[in-house]
């Protein structure tokens, strides 16, 4: 948020900062409103003041230029001009040596046309302050010679850059900061005068007003103004919200925005001709109905939103934007002004729903104090009858049957100390408390705030309505602390009376998991929990797929009742959208190479109606790592994710798995290539999947090499670890290797054939492993030679070639048996 310095001075002292504003910067930054930006504008206009040409001769060497003397107070400069609107006597703007205007044009002594120039008569466009000038600007004859423009134009200002954080509504206006600066330096408050003039006419009969939906507007306030001409506004007013970023519409929408940016209150002026019925209604939404908004933007309403009504549609979006058919135009004479509390709940909700921020929406969901909507209704209208002349009726409306009222917190000055681990002093307390604007009284039986009280005086402290944050003791502890300065909380080390508790041990099992993956080259993403539900729907497809590896997914999405963003309106399902966006924009960022994880929860909605939360593990790879010595390799993505798994399930000391392929399409997720699908089996459980994503997505996306994703349930991986290692020493008895080829259909998983080996040589086999495939000419038709290699020890003894061969039988002949395999 914008605030002008020139602004705040009308209601605390600031003269001393505006030489030396870093200071005050520091002192809000230093009391939690940090000060992001500082920006001086008279700056722009250093070495630019105001002159006054004494002569107007031609240029000796050019017919289009002229010559001048010009006075800037007691310096008098010869400066060349190409422009013709000028005489002697007027008072312009003068550049001199040293200026730089827009552009990064610096003025200098120069020689133009071989005739000395010492400066620049400015145009306001060459000032940056209009987009075209038809010459150069002439001043009114009183304006002061030698005085600084940016002193006479008012362009002398400084404004701040504030970021102002949720628990701090109060301060999104210039009279809200003032009030604060008045509380860190104890300087004295000016509040602007809310008085109107008011004529016999009433308000009330005008327009009539009904509030249906009083839980979400406990005040509305509002006020019937006759005969005003709209028109431009003054330059006073004009200047004053452009200072801070705003554009000037017209005098009354101007006085509004004023209004707003003086006091925090959001106002709207409708057009009172077109408010049907002359009526008022402040009701909730009707499902399905239309609203077009100001800027002309058609939107449908669901029946939640709250919405300011006349007899037959809503005219406004309440606390977030007006209608199109009731806003101030050139033609308006009569106006209804409004100003009102509406509860932040509704005014945010309504703000995302429909994606429409505002300034009156970002105060409203932050909070606006209700006690101030008459006296920022009455600020409005005495500003509209002076910059647009009208008549104010009187009998304004004020809704407010249940006033809102702040719960006093009762707190010991010896609390204050006991938090802040230092002595708290109890004048500086009351102080503090008085200068926040809190009513503050002695608790009974409490020494209160005389001269001879002890640290332990109570006191109960009554908060003012616009400082909503202050609601219990340890508020007021922080008031204090930040008041007294951060500086003086003294660093002191906790007393250690227990040990340190245990790690849990979820987390412990994921670091290390994270430890493992990383070593394997891949990098740790993190991603939100919640995504867009249409999203995630077109890129996951059916849910079947999903159960069918394993997982714990619905049908049923987890909705977000308050989403930022439609974007963001359902809990994830799965870890594989979020890697794949992840993929997806860091190849289109030119990365043509990654290796990305990620450990996080997926939800899902039980049969019983409750959510199940589970920690998964999701792996995306795309491009390949190709140098000079592995250009040539060539091979699916996803066999080097599997051997990434497959280090994760040895190094959590799991032996027991295994890959299988889906039994049918169905059982395969839409993103994923049905040929290159498997799924993961723990001990007999299916806990997750690897595949290489499908190539229409790919091509669909603009992804131009391949890429793999993964998934597994690590709840199911985790179950029974730590896994004991089993610690052997190093057999000394040699290692036989045997080597076989074996004929078998195309069609044959040579997993089924390891894990028949491994059975048949239970006890001797070491390792079991294939070292070569071919599938040539030589070939018949579907069929492949296998190449399998046996590693045979016994730890006790040397083998003996009757072992070795009582071995191989047993695996030939049951490979004989169970697949009709022989050597080839």
């Amino acid at each position: 948020m914008k605030i002008s310095l020139k602004w705040l001075q009308d209601y605390v002292d600031v003269t001393e900062y505006f030489q030396k504003p870093e200071v005050l910067a520091e002192a809000l930054t230093r009391a939690g409103l940090e000060v992001e930006e500082i920006t001086n504008r008279a700056k722009d206009f250093n070495h630019v003041v105001i002159g006054h040409i004494l002569e107007k001769d031609k240029h000796p060497n050019a017919d289009k230029l002229s010559l001048c003397r010009v006075s800037t107070g007691d310096v008098v400069h010869q400066i060349v001009c190409g422009a013709q609107n000028h005489k002697a006597g007027d008072r312009v703007i003068v550049a001199l040596p040293g200026a730089v205007l827009p552009g990064n044009f610096a003025i200098k002594k120069s020689a133009v046309r071989g005739v000395d120039s010492a400066g620049m008569l400015c145009s306001l466009k060459e000032l940056g302050l209009a987009k075209e000038s038809d010459g150069i600007a002439i001043l009114p004859a009183d304006a002061p010679v030698g005085m600084s423009y940016a002193q006479y134009g008012g362009y002398d200002d400084i404004t701040f850059e504030l970021k102002v954080t949720p628990n701090r509504a109060d301060c999104l206006s210039h009279f809200g900061l003032a009030r604060e600066v008045a509380t860190l330096t104890g300087k004295e408050l000016k509040a602007p005068s809310s008085e109107v003039k008011t004529s016999s006419q009433s308000t009330k009969s005008a327009i009539a007003l009904d509030v249906k939906a009083f839980d979400l507007c406990p005040r509305y306030t509002g006020r019937y103004i006759k005969g005003v001409k709209v028109g431009a506004s003054p330059e006073w007013l004009k200047k004053r919200i452009e200072s801070v970023g705003l554009n000037s519409i017209n005098n009354i929408v101007d006085v509004t925005n004023y209004v707003m940016m003086e006091l925090g209150q959001p106002l709207h002026a409708f057009d009172a001709n077109f408010i049907g019925g002359k009526k008022i209604i402040v009701d909730r939404a009707v499902a399905g109905e239309s609203f077009i908004t100001l800027d002309g933007t058609e939107i449908k309403l669901t029946g939640e939103e709250l919405t300011i009504r006349d007899a037959s549609h809503p005219v406004c979006l309440a606390g977030v934007v007006g209608g199109k058919n009731s806003g101030v135009t050139d033609g308006t004479t009569e106006v209804f002004l409004e100003a009102a509390y509406f509860i932040p709940m509704s005014a945010r909700k309504t703000s995302r729903t429909h994606g429409i921020d505002t300034d009156s929406a970002y105060r409203f969901s932050r909070g606006v104090d209700p006690d101030g909507a008459l006296r920022a209704l009455n600020r409005a209208a005495a500003l509209i009858l002076e910059v647009a002349g009208g008549e104010a009726f009187a009998d304004h409306h004020d809704f407010y049957p249940n006033p809102v009222k702040k719960s006093p917190v009762t707190i010991s000055v010896q609390t204050v100390s006991d938090r802040l681990g230092y002595q708290a002093e109890e004048a500086k307390f009351v102080d503090f408390m008085k200068r926040l604007g809190c009513q503050i009284t002695a608790a009974a039986g409490s020494a209160g705030a005389t001269a001879g009280a002890q640290a332990g005086a109570t006191y109960t402290i009554l908060p003012p309505t616009f400082r909503f944050d202050l609601e219990q003791d340890m508020d007021l502890v922080e008031e204090y602390a930040r008041l007294n300065g951060y500086e003086h909380i003294p660093e002191t080390l906790p007393v250690f009376v227990k040990s340190p508790s245990n790690h849990d041990k979820a987390f412990m099992l994921n670091r290390s998991t994270s430890e493992i993956v990383r070593a394997e080259g891949f990098q740790q993403a993190f991603n939100f929990a919640f995504v867009g539900s249409k999203a995630e729907k077109a890129f996951l497809g059916s849910s079947a797929a999903l159960k069918a590896a394993g997982f714990a997914v619905s049908d049923k999405e987890i909705r977000i009742m308050n989403p930022l963003n439609e974007e963001m309106d359902v809990m994830r399902s799965s870890l594989s959208f979020g890697l794949f966006r992840n993929l997806n924009t860091n190849f289109h960022y030119g990365n043509m190479f990654g290796r990305l994880f990620e450990i996080g929860s997926t939800f899902s909605v039980k049969e019983d109606g409750g959510y199940n939360e589970s920690s998964h593990i999701g792996f995306a790879l795309w491009g390949k790592n190709e140098n000079l010595w592995n250009k040539s390799l060539d091979y699916p993505l996803v066999f080097e994710l599997k051997a990434t798994v497959e280090t994760l399930l040895k190094t959590l000391n799991i032996s027991s798995y295994t890959w299988v392929s889906a039994k049918d399409s169905s059982e395969v997720p839409a993103f994923i290539h049905h040929g290159q699908y498997a799924q993961l089996l723990v001990e007999g459980k299916k806990v997750g999947f690897i595949g290489t994503l499908h190539p229409v997505l790919l091509d669909d996306n603009k992804i131009r090499v391949p890429a793999a994703v993964g998934e597994f349930d690590l709840d199911q991986l985790y179950k029974g670890q730590p896994r004991p290692y089993r610690i052997q020493s190093v057999s000394k008895f040699p290692i036989v290797e045997r080597d076989f080829a074996f004929v078998m259909p195309k069609t044959l998983k040579v997993g089924d054939v390891l894990k028949d080996i491994r059975k048949a040589a239970a006890g001797l086999l070491v390792n079991v492993d294939v070292f070569d495939l071919y599938e040539g000419e030589k070939m018949e038709a579907g069929k492949k030679s296998v190449a399998i290699r046996l590693w045979l020890q016994d730890k006790n003894a040397t083998l003996q070639e009757a072992q070795i061969n009582e071995v191989t039988t047993k695996v030939l002949e049951s490979l004989k048996k169970n697949f009709d395999l022989s050597v080839r």
